[in-house]
């Protein structure tokens, strides 16, 4: 038996042996059906919500290039088994607006534009070259993964509406062009359109209004030239809002304001809007004006707090009616911190901020990779003195993806928690897990820190009030590791999806935990700190898809459905729903105003001033047509003080078909969502400074996915020392818990 499965039984073993007042109650009340939630239920969780981004100069890492990548392959598959459908994948970021696709460009790498005319500080928004391997190499995901690829706007040279033309008709011909590969989901049009101007895109007086104007008219032009022939509706394209919501020069691009400003272009343009599109990090290194530790990141009300502006957003794009996607999201950015990104901690941040996100109504979440990130669920190639191995952050997805499970009718809803002991504070949490109508699991969070080998562990019982479920069998699941700095043997339901070295679900653990709730409806839990505990009346991943759920589910208009055109008749699809009447700006709805006067008996008034508002919006379609008609803006000549940065000669390391002599880190290809770039990384700055440096890999390593990794067992002696240390005790820590604590009912557990 490993040692961590071994450590894990003694854990749950542990509480038996506790005294009952050294275990804390916490008592939660989760409502017994999506009625009686209220407001704080989600939309209906898509399979494929929690999902992964990733930074276009960095594709090929991820993908594998003449032949698919394995690991990524498999750990993709395993989600996709839980949920019954493949992960969301979104291709964007920062140096998509570097990139022009090139059909004549072979082979699996970029190339760098000799003779590039773009602008940009770092990069000219020119200055690669890509062909038709780009795409391809996307057909390696598993079956039905949904795709968004980020189109360049950057770009204004004299052929810019041919160049995204011919960009989004790739995409089309290459993505999913067989039965067994992935589909095209949507289109994003520019990567955080509110940094042109610090990145050199743009001259300092572009506004929202003209930014507008630029989207419109790349949509129009794909839409008419691409999708209609293809019989596609017009609502494939996601709008870039604010990726510095807090800054000055983000609120310009809040949701409201670009639907709401003067020119009406949003306003105009909702025919092309398939959902918001936005970006965040939890911290970012050189931004973020604190240094930031575990103990931080593990305060579940920092999260929260963070998340302020970002949920006022989710809000305004209600108002809108449409859909509201995290579409570029991370624990820390740009590539992670040492000593946090890698670790457990991390797992359970990860996990709870894919609850929290979709209680809050968001509709999508994909956690950005880079090939230097650390906190990457995984890594393909050789970095840090390590091949490549899966990290502890991807049992965060595979967890989620099991609890909402391939029924497609699954909602959560956070619980109220009371009596919490005060050394706890903002340490625990609680969502209940909805089936249909039905609750089906709750799961219990204990973020309290608890270091590997640093004693005996503390509990926390969960006291649940479940009368639906009185006298019921509920099945245990266990999001595990030795503690929160634990950088390997993790464990979720008792799989391990590193033991196989090459991404597949091996089990370490075949014991399942069961515990009856009892004759009043009670059932107390106890939770180690620094681990996530769920109680279900199903068998977490071993349930049957629901294909008419998931059908439904897919069809546009319909709770957390796509929002594509996917109906095959070509036609406009709806506007927003509305423009007007956020919480941050409220001014009266036409509606409103001539309430306000016919009430006041001034009918005519009413009528003069309907007249008015129509001549008015008239007018406004006229100057928005011109305006898109003059879209495509004369590049700003470039200054002499702000010369592009040259990359270095030897670009041969843009290709990684054997993922062999990886390159130094280059944090100018990191993802920039910043409120300044000031603290960008160029090339001719030293990196270390920012950034832990990573090793090249060694004379001769290469890695073969044929004959991957495998982490080794411990020694028989270290195992001896540790069961010295650590005794297992395998007896069930839930069996008859229930008589030791007589005061909270009569649930009692069992194993088999």
């Amino acid at each position: 038996m490993p040692s961590s499965t071994s450590a894990l039984v003694a854990t749950f073993a542990s509480a038996l042996l506790l005294a009952s007042t050294t275990l804390a109650d916490v008592n939660l009340s989760p409502a017994q059906n999506v009625a009686s939630a209220g407001s704080t239920i989600s939309n209906t969780i898509n399979p494929s919500y929690a999902g992964f981004g990733i930074e276009p100069s960095d594709l090929f890492v991820y993908t594998g290039t003449s032949s698919p990548n394995q690991l990524t392959f498999n750990l993709l598959s395993n989600l996709a088994n839980y949920t019954g459908a493949p992960p969301h994948i979104r291709v964007g970021g920062n140096a998509g607006d570097t990139m022009l696709y090139d059909p004549t460009v072979s082979g699996y790498s970029l190339q760098q534009n000799p003779n590039a005319i773009g602008t940009g500080n770092a990069r000219a928004s020119d200055y690669f070259f890509f062909g038709p391997n780009y795409f391809r190499v996307l057909n390696y995901f598993p079956k039905g993964t949904p795709i968004t690829y980020g189109l360049n706007l950057a770009y204004q040279g004299p052929d810019a509406l041919q160049r995204i033309v011919q960009q989004a008709d790739a995409a089309f011909q290459y993505i999913g062009s067989s039965d067994d590969g992935p589909k095209l989901y949507s289109l994003e049009i520019g990567n955080e359109p509110d940094l042109y101007i610090d990145l050199g895109y743009r001259s300092q007086n572009w506004s929202p209004t003209d930014f507008g104007n630029e989207w419109a008219s790349r949509a129009e032009v794909i839409y008419n030239q691409t999708l209609k022939p293809k019989g596609i509706n017009s609502d494939f394209f996601e709008v870039a809002a604010t990726a510095t919501t807090a800054s000055k020069n983000g609120q310009p691009f809040r949701i409201a304001n670009l639907v709401g400003n003067s020119n009406g272009v949003a306003a105009d343009n909702g025919i092309y809007v398939a959902g918001w599109n936005q970006h965040d990090y939890f911290y970012y290194v050189g931004v973020s004006p604190f240094n930031l530790t575990m103990s931080y990141l593990l305060d579940l009300s920092q999260t929260v707090s963070q998340f302020r502006e970002w949920a006022g957003q989710v809000g305004q794009s209600i108002v809108t009616g449409k859909p509201y996607y995290l579409r570029e999201m991370g624990s820390v950015g740009p590539n992670g911190i040492s000593g946090i990104s890698e670790t457990f901690g991390n797992a359970l941040w990860t996990f709870n901020f894919f609850f929290y996100a979709a209680s809050i109504k968001v509709d999508s979440v994909q956690m950005h990779m880079t090939q230097y990130s650390q906190a990457a669920p995984w890594q393909t190639n050789y970095m840090g003195g390590k091949g490549p191995h899966v990290r502890p952050t991807y049992y965060a997805w595979a967890a989620w993806a099991q609890v909402i499970g391939p029924t497609c009718n699954t909602k959560i809803a956070p619980i109220s928690l009371s009596n919490a002991p005060g050394s706890y504070n903002n340490r625990l949490g609680a969502y209940a897990v909805y089936r249909g109508n039905s609750l089906t699991s709750v799961v219990m969070i204990n973020t309290q820190m608890y270091y590997s080998y640093s004693g005996n562990p503390s509990y926390q019982n969960f006291v649940l009030s479940l009368p639906s479920l009185a006298g019921q069998t509920v099945y245990l699941s266990t999001l595990y590791a030795d503690g929160i700095d634990s950088t390997s043997n993790v464990q979720w339901n008792g799989i391990s999806y590193e033991q196989s070295g090459t991404g597949q679900p091996r089990t370490v653990n075949g014991t399942q935990w069961t515990m009856t709730v009892g004759a009043d409806g009670t059932l107390t839990v106890p939770v180690r700190d620094s681990q996530v505990v769920v109680a279900s009346t199903v068998r977490l991943g071993r349930e049957a898809a629901n294909a008419t759920n998931c059908q439904n589910l897919a069809t546009p208009g319909s709770s957390s459905g796509s929002g594509t055109g996917t109906s095959g008749s070509g036609k406009a699809a709806p506007t927003f729903k509305s423009t007007t009447g956020f919480k941050s700006d409220m001014p009266l709805s036409m509606t409103a105003i001539i309430a306000i006067a016919a009430g006041g008996g001034a009918f005519l008034i009413a009528l003069l001033g309907l007249f008015i508002w129509c001549c008015v919006r008239s007018c406004k379609k006229s100057k928005a047509r011109k305006a898109r008609a003059a879209a495509i803006l004369k590049a700003p000549p470039r200054h002499d003080d702000h010369p592009l940065l040259e990359r270095d000669a030897d670009d041969s390391h843009a290709s990684y078909p054997a993922y062999q002599n990886s390159p130094g880190l280059r944090g100018w290809e990191s993802p920039m969502t910043s409120v300044s770039h000031g603290q960008q990384v160029h090339p001719s700055q030293a990196y270390h400074g920012v950034q832990p440096e990573y090793d090249y890999a060694p004379a001769g390593y290469q890695y073969h996915p044929q004959h991957p990794q495998v982490m080794h067992s411990p020694t028989p002696q270290q195992t001896q020392q540790y069961y010295q240390q650590h005794p297992a005790y395998l007896q069930s820590p839930y069996q008859n818990y229930g008589h030791s604590h007589q005061g909270h009912g009569h649930g009692h557990g069992r194993a088999y």
